[in-house]
């Protein structure tokens, strides 16, 4: 009877063994989970084999598995340092091994992983991960990972110029990308100031103005970023300016003040020292807006003359917007307050500096709603109308500036001009796109 007692209790052990052993078969949740990324893509494992102990190491179970497909493709990536993150259950040990095109570019432990100049061509990434046999009762075994990638070659350095022909007021524009770090680009022509503001990783942007009373003809301009140069030639076609009679009251104590020799002395000790000073960043974004509602009194550009006298012609460098006193100015568009105060010449006066040398000036204000230094957000109050300093009437004297050259305001509020444009020698659409329809 003990003879088979014995028997009949060994038969129950076995099934029983086997029950646990046939339920382990595939049950990978008593095996460890290394955990293993890429460029923050996580690794699932190529090969694995683990020996699972169970009832504490009286019985012990063999997992293995190879899953070509946990072989991930990464695809083509840039040439930055490629991140690797690995976190590992106690006890395991691991090796780490990088190949271009069958050549061990690395081979060693993580910890020992550093930034990798990564040269174009197609690599393979190995990650063994594994725990060494032992007398003891743990589990042991090894998970393989495997990712592939390539590297495509460094983009070149590219132009993208915007419309080549433009008249009298406009702004030529254009943008370099593809640039590497540490590199500032900067521009030589006649037009006027040149100054790149970055635009993007690798991208740098520039606003040349085209000046009122730039000469029509074809300009060159030569950019330089580094050891690689790019030229670009702007053609400029004349404008249609009009001419305008200005009756003004000379008798008028106010007129006589913003009119002196003090005024103008004062004007010129103010104002054009604004004109090489600049931002190295740019804060505009978008399109322009108008900066006050009223009915356009006078046009950019205008030849101008006062009380009849045609031998002393000048250039309404802005453009005049009559509207009645106390009428909201707002910014434009983003930037910094420059200047904002009392002229005897222009009045109240603010000056908002947008980057890279865009200035906007407003003149004749009844009142000033900024300070110097501060930045003005796009629709920010920052005056009124008013009638202040050299004035025949309550209206906005709004002028725009590169440096020192006036273009038109009115070619700003149009999503097409000048400014938004700077395309042509590089095949990224996106990119293009995305320069000219930059949101506000």
């Amino acid at each position: 009877m003990k003879r088979i007692f014995f028997i009949a209790l060994a038969v129950v052990c076995c099934f029983a063994g086997y029950g646990i052993y046939s339920y382990t078969v595939a049950d990978w949740r008593l095996a460890p989970d290394p955990q293993t990324a890429v460029m923050e893509t996580r690794l699932e494992p190529a090969e694995a084999e683990w020996h699972a102990p169970l009832l504490k190491g009286l019985f012990r179970k063999a997992l293995s598995r190879r899953d070509a497909a946990s072989e991930a493709a990464l695809g083509p990536i840039g040439t930055a340092p490629l991140p690797l993150s690995l976190a590992l259950p106690q006890g395991f040990e691991h090796r780490v091994r990088l190949l271009r095109e069958g050549e061990p570019v690395f081979d060693g432990q993580a910890a020992a992983w550093e930034p990798i100049a990564l040269e174009a061509g197609a690599y393979a990434l190995e990650i063994d991960c594994s725990v060494p046999e032992t007398n003891g009762t743990a589990g042991y075994g090894s998970f393989r990972y495997r990712c592939t990638f390539t590297v495509e070659p460094a983009p070149e350095p590219a132009l993208l110029t915007g419309r080549t022909e433009l008249r009298q007021g406009d702004v030529a524009a254009l943008r370099l990308v593809h640039i590497p770090p540490g590199l500032a680009p900067h521009a030589e022509t006649e037009l006027g100031m040149a100054i790149f503001t970055p635009d993007g990783p690798g991208a740098w942007y520039v606003a040349i103005p085209v000046g009122n009373a730039q000469n029509p003809g074809q300009y060159g301009i030569r950019v330089q970023a580094g050891d690689r140069s790019f030229e670009t030639t702007i053609t400029v076609l004349p404008f249609d300016f009009v001419e305008q009679n200005l009756i003004v009251d000379t008798s008028s104590a106010a007129i006589s003040e913003a009119n002196s020799p003090a005024a103008y002395r004062e004007y010129r000790e103010k104002i054009p020292p604004l004109f090489d000073t600049y931002d190295a960043e740019r804060h505009w974004h978008g399109v322009f807006a108008v900066p006050a509602d009223g009915r356009v009194s006078t046009e950019f550009g205008t030849i101008r003359y006062t009380n009849g006298d045609y031998s002393r012609p000048r250039r309404h460098n802005g453009m005049d917007i009559a509207a009645p006193e106390g009428t909201p100015v707002f910014a434009p568009n983003a930037g910094r307050v420059v200047m904002a105060e009392r002229l005897l010449n222009t009045g109240n006066t603010v000056v908002i500096e947008h980057g890279g040398g865009l200035k906007s000036y407003f003149f004749h204000l009844s009142r000033i709603d900024a300070a110097p230094g501060g930045m003005a957000e796009k629709g920010a109050q920052i005056g009124a109308v008013g009638s202040t300093g050299y004035s025949t009437g309550p209206h906005l004297h709004y002028e725009v500036r590169i440096g020192n050259r006036p273009i038109n305001p009115s070619m700003l509020f149009e999503a097409d001009a000048g400014l938004y444009c700077a395309e042509g020698g590089e095949e990224d659409a996106q990119l293009r796109e995305a320069f000219r329809r930059r949101e506000e």
